[in-house]
């Protein structure tokens, strides 16, 4: 449960901060609510996973979402899907708390975190 929310969140995370990155829309709210729940699920799933799945795995999806958002060709190929760029944030939020639901199932011993 933890490696599958951890890693759904990290695409998530990436594809909501390249859309907003590569938007020309003036939609303020919306890249501001979904750049907020794109970095804080980023974070949450950063502690996460060197929680529960320890360093390299996690490093590297970091990385790999820094290195996504710094590139705009990506984030203008996926361009049609930037209307849905707050749904996608708030997806990635979801999976960062399921990745924690896993993650306080480990720490109380509970089988099928």
């Amino acid at each position: 449960m933890i490696l599958a929310a951890f890693l759904t969140g990290m695409t998530f995370c990436g594809l909501a901060l390249a859309l907003i990155r590569a938007e020309d829309t003036f939609d303020k709210f919306g890249s501001a609510a979904a750049m907020f729940c794109a970095w804080c699920a980023f974070g949450m799933l950063l502690m996460a996973g060197l929680y529960g799945l320890g360093l390299v795995l996690p490093a590297i999806a970091g990385a790999a979402v820094l290195a996504l958002r710094s590139t705009d060709t990506f984030g203008r190929r996926l361009h049609a899907l930037a209307s849905y760029k707050l749904p996608i944030g708030v997806a990635a939020l979801l999976c960062s708390v399921a990745a924690w639901i896993g993650i306080l199932n480990l720490m109380e011993e509970i089988p099928y975190g």
